[in-house]
Formats: C-alpha cells, structure tokens, sequence
C-alpha cells in the first residue's frame, strides 16, 4: 500500500508538469474583488479577537487571581499582573498591526511585488526591544523571588520545612523540635526512608514526614 501510494503521488506530479503552460481556468485565480473581501474579513476577524479578549477579561477576569493565601502571595501576583498587562499590550499592538499589513498590502492587478532583501535598523530594532523588556521581566522576578526565599533566622520565628514534588505526590519533611533539617541523599533511600534521610545525622532523629502541609499563622 506505501509503494502504491507513492507510486500514485509521483504520478500526480508527473501530470502537473505536463499542465506547465496550458491556460486554466481563470476563475481559480483571485482577483481584486476576493483580495478586498478576504482582507475585510482580516480586519472582522481582527474584530471577533477584541471583542472575545475583552468579554473574556471582563466575564472571566475575577478567576485569574484571587485573595492571596500567603504573606508572598500579593508579590507574586504583582509579578503575574505585570506580566499579563505586557502580554496583553504586546498582543494587541502585534495583531492590529498584522492585520492592518494583511489588508494594506492585499493582491492589486496592478501592484508589484519588491525585493527587499534585509534591513540591519529593523533588525536591530525588534532584536534588543524584546531583549529589554526580558531583562526587565528577569529581574523583576529574581528582586521577587529574593524577597520570598529570603529568611532572617535570627529574628524571625520561622519552621523549617523541606517538600517533595514527586509525580501525583507531595512529600512534607518536618525539621521537629529542633527546627533543623537532617542531612538527606539519593544514595540513603531504601525501604521505608523514601526520602533519603541520613538517619546518623543527629538532626534527622526528630524528623517527620507527612502528606499534609500545616503552617501556623504568621510563620515563614
């Protein structure tokens, strides 16, 4: 069936080659009046992407993000926010513009096409604009991941607690009265240590796992 199915491909362009030169119907060929209703349509469609992108956001909006949970959760939904403000400014330019160029520069009888082989400024231009906007989304992130992984031990009343993402499971590992982690490595999990712990390190005595995460208030 593949050898025939190849042979029957072959045969199709065999056939084309010979219809090089012969006239064929001219009512396959666009012309000017189906250009001017498909670049229309560009623009309708143009349309529908606005009106479902703001019915979307003013039906559905309220869903994205809701009352933070955590003292880091509004420093994370900053972060979201502002990502989601330039992803939406980014594409609502780019698609007004694409459609606008899709229509401007719709099939005309009389139009020819340019050769217009590079241009280094353009280059340049959409190069290191989405490069600083990246380095400012970077390092917005990191000032934000900075101020949520960052801990003073010495003066603040935080619990020590080390998870596990594993496929389908979440592991939560205790530090106990001692509020300090014993040591754990790959090469130690066997049997019921499923984690790995060091049981000779003295910190790993108190250590306790559970399949629930409980946080007391006000702790970190």
């Amino acid at each position: 069936l593949v050898l025939l199915a190849v042979a029957i491909w072959q045969l199709t362009k065999i056939f084309d080659l010979t219809q090089v030169g012969i006239n064929k119907n001219s009512s396959d060929i666009a012309n000017d009046k189906d250009n001017n209703i498909q670049g229309y349509i560009a623009f309708a469609f143009l349309g529908f992407i606005y009106i479902f992108t703001i019915y979307s956001v003013y039906t559905w909006g309220d869903l994205v993000l809701h009352t933070p949970a955590s003292a880091h959760g509004g420093v994370v939904d900053n972060l979201m926010n502002f990502s989601l403000a330039l992803i939406f400014f980014v594409q609502t330019v780019t698609q007004a513009v694409l459609y606008y160029f899709t229509f401007k520069y719709r099939g005309k009888k009389e139009n020819k096409a340019l050769y217009y082989a590079d241009n280094n400024k353009l280059e340049m231009f959409w190069s290191v604009i989405p490069a600083i906007v990246l380095a400012v989304l970077i390092i917005y992130g990191l000032f934000a991941w900075s101020d949520i992984m960052f801990v003073d031990e010495k003066t603040e009343d935080v619990i020590v607690v080390e998870i596990y993402g594993q496929q389908f499971n979440w592991t939560a590992r205790y530090s106990g009265k001692d509020n300090v982690l014993g040591k754990a490595n790959v090469r130690y999990i066997e049997g019921v240590n499923t984690l790995g712990v060091d049981m000779a390190d003295k910190y790993a005595q108190d250590d306790f796992n559970t399949k629930e995460l409980h946080l007391p208030k006000e702790h970190r």
